[in-house]
């Protein structure tokens, strides 16, 4: 079943995405995105991806590689508990 959740989310999860955001469906509630530093200086720019979906969108960028939580935890947990608390 795993890969096929990845697989969804590269295909069939996309077109959905689009049709949400063209009826106008955005997310309501506060939203947190922290991403690799690697990433965005590859160009891949994750504030871009989710800026669309919501009005209350902060981006924080981790020096963590992939499993964050594990690499920084307490970044990630002051992270967390700021989203909370908005």
């Amino acid at each position: 079943m795993i890969v096929a959740d990845y697989r969804a989310t590269a295909t069939v999860d996309i077109g959905h995405d689009r049709s949400d955001l063209d009826i106008g469906n955005r997310l309501t509630m506060p939203v947190t995105v922290v991403q690799q530093d690697w990433g965005r200086q590859l160009g891949f720019d994750a504030a871009a991806i989710w800026r669309p979906w919501t009005t209350d969108l902060q981006h924080f960028t981790t020096r963590a590689g992939h499993f964050m939580a594990e690499e920084a935890p307490q970044d990630i947990a002051a992270l967390i508990l700021e989203l909370a608390r908005r």
